[in-house]
């Protein structure tokens, strides 16, 4: 589920490298992803080459942070960090660009504990017990808007709430034509009223910018969601495939550029919110879905798009929509590492719909992948004719470029039939049960990084973009469900730490601080309201501290 909204505003110029630099992800001159023989002639030869154990990039020495010898502090205002043990943090060799610049990421052993997120060994590291806060500056700008603690007194910031109760990570998005620098919110009589129907305007990348620097200032790592959209935007409906991705490559970096300017580096960007098939295939003008044989244009020109002649996204053309995916992994390391970071740590994946996740991850990453260069038809002919995908993309091989599997995990149903059963209960997380299980099989036909920052760690990883259940609270603790919201969660921590404690990071709560929404009949947050005349207050729900007590459970399987 998405909380965001479209901003209206002009979009900035992207700068960076272009996207016609090679990669470090280069095929090893034969698609195994499907049937070896190729039906169409590429632009240009193949390339060939290995994958590294990590994302490659040039040698150089960079300043690095203390994970041992004392903490490391951060001032989330001016990004200066500094370590207990006095004087600058160490220096360390390690893969980086040409320029030194320090990094204001997640990587780091921001909270002092010794740990990062980047540690190899499994028996230290944390689980991802998060949190999707974009909405919080909005909500926060509300007329009579106050967030309380837990003891519904004393007023106190959400975000360092999130972090006093445990919470480790947090999740922020970015779309397609959201403006980029931070502007304030302008409030109007329907505002309240619009926030609890998920109406508001929730601010330009430069508002999250500044929310992301408060947040890793106070120890929590960082997953980024970039959202190119399902509708082809105005103006591109006549652009070729390479238009398209050059187009593509050039709204990553424009999305993802304010944070690497304010210093701060992903430790995963994923892209699509919920993405179901694709994205940049619905045509506003017409309604119609690209490659899909809708009845809106004849056959011909669906086989058009589905030959790339006309470019599609949906993974029923899946060379096009894994060229897609490829572009935008390119495009982010080119604009990290023009930025002066190393993109050792920084992982990329997708965040699938919860219900498509299995067939979906199945696609990207089971056993039997369909070519990602042969083209073909409505009946399954090949395609005649050039091959529309520049040969830079159709050298790369987007499974191993996506490397965390994302995807929406609310349980099924939200709230249990008995919610006092503890069989009842499991049976709803019975969904995803079944997701972690295949794609706990998908990781060990990956195996494990040898080296590098996630050595011992398998290549492939699952983490929980949302999650959230449905229970009531109520101020009379006979009524209230939160003690039964609680063992819930005890028993979905249960399941994925002791049963895949080293293919599954974690789980990010969607908007623990959306308290006023009618979604799941406003009861799926981390808070309740309280009311004081017109004054609305917010206070976490004994739930957060459960939540959150589950990142301080390290992974059980030893260091390989």
């Amino acid at each position: 589920m998405s909380s965001s909204v479209h901003n209206s505003s002009a979009t900035e110029p992207s700068t960076g490298v272009p996207l016609s630099v090679l990669s470090p992800w280069f095929s090893t001159g034969t698609d195994t992803s499907g049937p070896a023989e190729a039906t169409q002639s590429a632009s240009s030869p193949t390339l060939t080459g290995s994958l590294p154990a990590a994302n490659a990039t040039s040698k150089s020495t960079k300043t690095g942070y203390s994970a041992s010898g004392g903490s490391a502090t951060v001032d989330p205002v001016s990004a200066q960090i500094t370590t207990s043990a006095g004087g600058p943090a160490s220096t360390v060799d390690q893969p980086s660009p040409t320029t030194a610049r320090p990094s204001f990421s997640t990587s780091s052993a921001l909270s002092g504990t010794g740990k990062t997120s980047g540690d190899p060994s499994n028996s230290t590291r944390e689980f991802w017990a998060g949190a999707d806060i974009d909405t919080v500056p909005r909500m926060l700008a509300l007329p009579g808007r106050t967030v309380y603690d837990f003891d519904g007194k004393t007023v106190k910031d959400p975000i360092q709430i999130l972090a006093d109760a445990g919470v480790n990570s947090f999740r922020v998005e970015t779309w397609r034509g959201d403006c980029i620098d931070e502007k304030p919110f302008v409030n109007e009589a329907s505002s309240v009223a619009n926030e609890q129907n998920f109406k508001l305007d929730f601010g330009c990348i430069g508002t999250k910018v500044k929310l992301a620097k408060q947040a890793i200032g106070l120890g929590m790592k960082m997953q980024l969601t970039i959202n190119q959209g399902l509708k082809i935007p105005d103006g591109m409906e006549k652009y070729s495939y390479a238009e398209m991705v050059d187009e593509v490559a050039k709204e990553t970096k424009r999305q993802l550029q304010p944070f690497l300017d304010a210093n701060i580096l992903p430790d995963i960007i994923l892209f699509e919110n919920e993405g179901s098939d694709g994205f940049l295939f619905h045509e506003v003008a017409t309604g119609h879905d690209r490659t899909s044989n809708d009845g809106k244009v004849s056959e011909d020109v669906v086989n058009q798009e589905r030959c790339g002649q006309i470019p599609a996204g949906k993974m029923n053309s899946y060379p096009q929509w894994a060229g897609y995916n490829k572009a935008e992994v390119e495009a982010c390391n080119q604009a990290i590492q023009a930025a002066g970071f190393s993109t050792d740590a920084v992982r990329y994946g997708l965040h699938s719909h919860g219900q498509y996740v299995q067939w979906k991850e199945g696609v990207v990453h089971g056993p039997k992948r369909p070519s990602q260069t042969k083209l073909t038809k409505l009946d399954g002919s090949p395609c005649e004719g050039p091959n529309p995908i520049p040969s830079h993309i159709l050298a790369l091989d987007v499974a191993k470029m996506l490397t965390i599997a994302g995807f929406s995990a609310y349980p099924d149903p939200m709230r249990p039939a008995d919610i006092n059963s503890d069989a009842s209960i499991e049976l709803t997380l019975n969904r995803l049960n079944k997701t972690l299980t295949q794609l706990q099989g998908y990781a060990a036909e990956y195996g494990k990084y040898s080296d590098g920052p996630f050595a011992g760690q398998y290549k492939l990883q699952g983490l929980g973009v949302e999650y959230a259940t449905r229970y009531h609270f109520a101020s009379d603790p006979s009524k209230s469900e939160m003690r039964q919201q609680q063992r819930h969660t005890e028993v979905m921590w249960s399941l994925v730490k002791n049963k895949f404690p080293a293919t599954f990071l974690g789980m990010m709560w969607w908007e623990p601080w959306y308290c006023h929404n009618n979604w799941e009949g406003g009861d799926g947050t981390l808070c309740h309201l309280t009311f004081d005349g017109d004054k609305m207050g917010e206070v976490p729900t004994d739930t957060l501290k459960t939540w959150g007590a589950a990142a301080v459970s390290p992974w059980k399987e030893a260091k390989a």
